[in-house]
């Protein structure tokens, strides 16, 4: 199988001048592995539903036990995408910050221990989620999933077909946002500075430096995505074919009725234990 994520040997390298050189593009959002799996050749929109479908099952799980269940779905289907664990353990490590600052707040509220860990591993089982459906799907393919999905807003005189791309587009930017931070990074590195080595004022100004030259490239880039798109005369308001005939099997809703079945019992069993 060729593996179009290139994976990260860590999380930082050193170049010749011994300058720490942070790596930004760890999050493998937008990215897609190429791999033979149930998953892989799930229906685009099967894959939506199902990713709504756990979301809200973590929002409806108010204790440990259904967090360790929900816990055990995520792995079993990592485990049927053949990407490898490593991916989501460096995506996890990318968000230590954002999961820091959630401990902080459940410590200043005073939560219990239990509902404090039943949160923190709920938003990291809803990133893992996302990363299955991210990697497992090409962009153009999330792109058409969305546009079935919003397609009852058609009946509030929504265009669902240009959201859908509005959606995509946002995800295929955020690799290349990434991606130009690594680079300037990199080009401040040469200069002589070193992130980790320096103070937090240092720090905050080596960031507002990259503000500018960030927006610069990423509205170069959309630009160049406008000129493409003109030269082949890309039109929303046309009706579009898909390059690929996407094919609802028996797993599509095999799949669903899993998700529709847990999140029942995740629902009845939060009641319960509210009217306890």
């Amino acid at each position: 199988n060729v593996n179009a994520y290139t994976p990260i040997n860590s999380t930082s390298t050193v170049n010749n001048r011994g300058y720490t050189i942070l790596k930004l593009n760890n999050l493998p959002v937008g990215k897609y592995y190429v791999a033979k799996s149930n998953i892989h050749r799930m229906h685009p929109l099967s894959k939506i539903i199902c990713t709504v479908l756990f979301v809200l099952m973590t929002l409806s799980g108010i204790d440990i036990k259904t967090t360790v269940a929900l816990s055990l779905l995520v792995l079993i289907m990592i485990l049927n995408t053949s990407i490898p664990f490593t991916i989501f353990t460096k995506a996890l490590y990318t968000l230590r910050y954002i999961l820091f600052f959630m401990i902080l707040v459940c410590a200043i509220f005073r939560l219990p221990v239990d509902a404090s860990l039943a949160v923190i591993i709920n938003i990291i089982l809803i990133v893992f989620y996302t990363i299955i459906l991210a990697m497992t799907t090409p962009p153009t393919e999330l792109t058409y999933g969305f546009e079935m999905f919003l397609t009852p807003l058609k009946i509030f005189g929504i265009s669902t077909n240009k959201l859908a791309l509005y959606l995509s587009m946002a995800l295929r930017f955020i690799p290349t946002v990434l991606d130009e931070s690594a680079r300037i990074i990199k080009s401040q590195a040469s200069r002589g500075v070193d992130y980790h080595n320096l103070y937090l004022g240092g720090k905050i100004s080596a960031i507002k430096g990259m503000v500018k030259p960030i927006f610069s490239l990423s509205i170069e880039k959309t630009k160049q995505l406008i000129r493409t798109m003109n030269i082949r005369l890309y039109s929303l308001g046309r009706k579009r074919t898909n390059f690929r005939i996407n094919k609802w099997r028996f797993f599509d809703n095999y799949l669903i009725l899993i998700h529709i079945l847990i999140l029942l019992v995740v629902v009845v069993r939060g009641f319960l234990i509210w009217d306890t």
